[in-house]
């Protein structure tokens, strides 16, 4: 039995957007055919951990799988017989569903002198939402002579794709192979795209139905984690470890960003754990003009050994500045 896409992804059936996207970049992170070269279980995972995202992230394609079910993403998924012994040939349901449809289209046959109300209702919903022409449908009595073919939009076809920390940061443009065409298509991923997010291309998907509209290419795009660098949002944070006069005096120290070096001002009296910005070294935002910052977390480093006029010094440093940090913090 196929898998409930809720339970894919791991969330509830109430998830937010964010719950989602959080759960598919974390599992799909896990199970991507790069980390896992030649494990055909993980591939598959991979596939339907995509399918699923595809759909919930989707309002219009969520909205249709919470009101009809699982089965309406499932190729040949069609509900049983109606009461009465009334035959309904459902054809491949989830191919329209889906937007498009497998070799010999999708046809309804309903042995009886009308269709049952709940049937023209789900059709109705359905064509509604673009899946053809409602009004051929609802009230329509369909006999075991009459059968209608629906022009149907074409599936999307899906591809996954990798990137580094930095392609992420500057975009990429990736060559595939165009299956329509047999030729060469040159795709574009955005500076600032993150993990779990989806590049669509127009009409460079299946085939429509009966000469309906083409489905789309839809790129599922992973970003590869930096040795050093986290991306939070559109900002960049990044550890940096700074001594104990440093800290004390003050001081300028060179940092890494994504964009290269830089001089960084340390000010008189800083904290471990304070954090210090530079500004528009983060990544691009996507629906808006700048970028986000890099976040500098400050962690003092002591040495960890000393000789003995420097314990001396320290110890006379200690008798000059009396200071007990852990005065009244518990109180």
């Amino acid at each position: 039995m196929a898998r409930d896409y809720y339970e894919t992804l791991g969330v509830p059936r109430g998830a937010t957007e964010a719950e989602l996207k959080k759960a598919y970049r974390k599992l799909a992170r896990k199970h991507h055919p790069d980390v896992n070269p030649g494990d055909k279980s993980a591939e598959s995972k991979f596939k339907e951990i995509q399918q699923a995202y595809d759909v919930l992230s989707d309002p219009q394609k969520r909205e249709v799988y919470d009101q009809v079910g699982h089965e309406a993403y499932v190729h040949g998924g069609a509900a049983g017989p109606p009461p009465g012994g009334q035959q309904v040939d459902m054809g491949d349901l989830g191919d329209l569903l889906r937007g498009g449809g497998g070799p010999g289209g999708f046809r309804v046959t309903y042995s009886g002198e009308g269709a049952p109300g709940e049937i023209q209702d789900l059709f109705a919903q359905l064509f509604d939402q673009g899946y053809g022409d409602a009004q051929s449908w609802q009230g329509t009595p369909f006999s075991t002579r009459e059968r209608r073919a629906v022009r149907g939009r074409g599936a999307d076809r899906q591809h996954a794709v990798s990137i580094t920390f930095d392609e992420a940061l500057h975009g990429k443009e990736l060559t595939l192979q165009d299956q329509r065409s047999g030729g060469k298509l040159k795709v574009k991923i955005h500076a600032g795209i993150d993990s779990g997010g989806k590049v669509r291309v127009a009409a460079k998907g299946e085939p429509g139905l009966h000469g309906g509209p083409p489905g789309d290419l839809v790129i599922f795009v992973t970003v590869q984690d930096h040795p050093y660098f986290e991306r939070r949002g559109d900002n960049i944070h990044l550890k940096v470890p700074i001594t104990f006069a440093e800290a004390a005096l003050s001081a300028t120290i060179e940092v890494p960003t994504m964009d290269g070096w830089v001089q960084m001002k340390i000010p008189a009296g800083t904290q471990s754990g304070q954090e210090l910005r530079l500004r528009g070294k983060g990544f691009p935002h996507l629906s808006a003009a700048g970028r986000g910052d890099q976040i500098v977390h400050i962690d003092i480093v002591v040495p960890e050994s000393l000789d003995m006029r420097s314990r001396e010094l320290i110890r006379e440093f200690g008798l000059l500045n009396p200071h007990n940090p852990r005065l009244g913090k518990w109180s």
